[in-house]
């Protein structure tokens, strides 16, 4: 085929049937082909039981449905599917049907190395998603104790806990989800680039969900630009969040001068907004996560920051 690849399986996000001479392919829609070749519904029949996949069929009649096929992503590569024993397989099956090299996708992950800077609702939320995700290098950062009202939120936490640091209870819930890593705990409030530095790694990435200093965004970048990390913010408003955009070591300048550009304009809150409410919280930080997991996979996505939309404009 064209693009050099010579075996084909059905994607894991795909599923078929027969009715007559029409075949009908599903996924997040459905392709449906009027007087569809024998030829092509052998092949689904065989490429459905063989891992290693087959080649397309070829044809005057099948070689334009192969190539929508292929377009659609509802045939994909051969995956590496040693996962399948690990509590990843389903999520590799995922990367293979985003037409992945989803068994190195997966290697990526759990070399990668990320310091979640605030480990409250919102980063608590992106370390779920990434340690669910199978990242393997971790440094949490965070200088507060687990406190009562902390629990409508921040998910990672038990009653049990309150009192404790919060890089402490973390580092526990991380061990037991993945025996494999080895999380740094750090219990530091970071207010200047110089003490953030050490706990990045070259290369590396950075959550930003901590509040202050208001300065805090920036003083990251400083840090982020100096180590060669990437970094991703987030937060709450009352009816809007933000998440992202990933920001890379090359991007940093100009994400500082927008910052600077914007609290000149518009000026920045001394003191962060002190409601709290667990649904916003969580979706802000599974926003981050996703969008962290793919730029730690490459994966194409928009540069612009997400709003998302967290109550109906119409609600009161």
């Amino acid at each position: 085929m064209a693009d050099g690849i010579d075996r084909y399986v059905l994607s894991p996000a795909a599923t078929w049937s027969r009715d007559g001479d029409e075949l009908r392919v599903f996924s997040d829609e459905v392709l449906l082909v009027r007087h569809c070749p024998e030829s092509m519904f052998e092949w689904f029949e065989a490429v459905s039981d063989e891992p290693a996949g087959l080649p397309a069929p070829s044809g005057s009649h099948v070689d334009a449905i192969v190539r929508t096929l292929l377009r659609l992503r509802l045939v994909v590569a051969p995956f590496d599917r040693s996962w399948h024993s690990s509590a990843w397989r389903n999520q590799v099956e995922y990367f293979a049907a985003l037409g992945l090299d989803a068994g190195a996708a997966q290697e990526r992950l759990r070399a990668a190395h990320v310091t979640v800077l605030g480990i409250g609702g919102i980063g608590g939320a992106v370390l779920a998603e990434i340690v669910g995700a199978g990242v393997g290098g971790l440094t949490l950062v965070d200088g507060d104790r687990v406190a009562l009202e902390n629990l409508n939120r921040q998910y990672l936490y038990r009653r049990c806990d309150v009192g404790r640091a919060k890089v402490d209870a973390a580092r526990e819930w991380v061990c037991e989800r993945l025996p494999e890593a080895e999380p740094t705990a750090v219990m530091e409030t970071i207010t200047t680039s110089e003490a953030l530095v050490p706990y990045l790694r070259e290369g590396g990435f950075l959550v930003v969900a901590a509040d202050r200093p208001a300065s805090l965004p920036e003083l990251c970048a400083q840090a982020c630009l100096e180590r060669g990390a990437s970094m991703i913010t987030g937060g709450c408003g009352l009816r809007v969040g933000s998440s992202g955009p990933l920001i890379r070591p090359a991007d940093v300048p100009a994400f500082i001068a927008s910052r600077q550009e914007a609290k000149a304009m518009a000026g920045a809150a001394v003191t962060p907004m002190a409601a709290s409410f667990g649904p916003v919280n969580t979706l802000v930080g599974a926003t981050m996560g996703r969008d962290l997991i793919f730029g730690i996979l490459g994966v194409s996505a928009r540069t612009t920051s997400h709003r998302v939309q967290l109550l109906g404009a119409d609600s009161t």
